[in-house]
């Protein structure tokens, strides 16, 4: 279970960062913020919402994550995509509720420890 909730959870998030792309991809010059957009948004998570972060924080972290995957829906909404921001909208929030779950927690903090060891 612990897999397939890990799983989702990076489908969800490369969904997200697509969705930049397809707010880029109004904005002009298309050509740049196509790519640009989701890079930005790719690095601002790096340095504070992924599990290996620079940045991690009991506040910035949450907070970074609320914001990029928000924003990730309204972008497909305000670009005429109002399924696929629907989608996303509960595919984040299911998938969140199950990475809370605590059988997947302690799998997860288990994991954690196991390689920082090995780090």
């Amino acid at each position: 279970m612990v897999w397939s909730v890990l799983a989702l959870l990076l489908v969800v998030e490369l969904l997200a960062w697509a969705s930049y792309g397809v707010l880029g991809w109004t904005w002009s010059p298309a050509w740049l913020w196509v790519w640009l957009l989701p890079l930005l948004v790719v690095t601002l998570w790096a340095l504070t919402a992924s599990p290996r972060a620079r940045w991690r924080g009991a506040v910035l972290t949450p907070l970074v994550k609320v914001l990029v995957l928000t924003g990730a829906v309204v972008s497909l909404l305000v670009t005429g995509h109002p399924v696929a921001g629907a989608a996303l909208a509960v595919l984040v929030v299911v998938t969140h509720l199950a990475a809370r779950h605590p059988d997947v927690r302690a799998q997860l903090a288990a994991a954690g420890d196991r390689s920082r060891v090995h780090s």
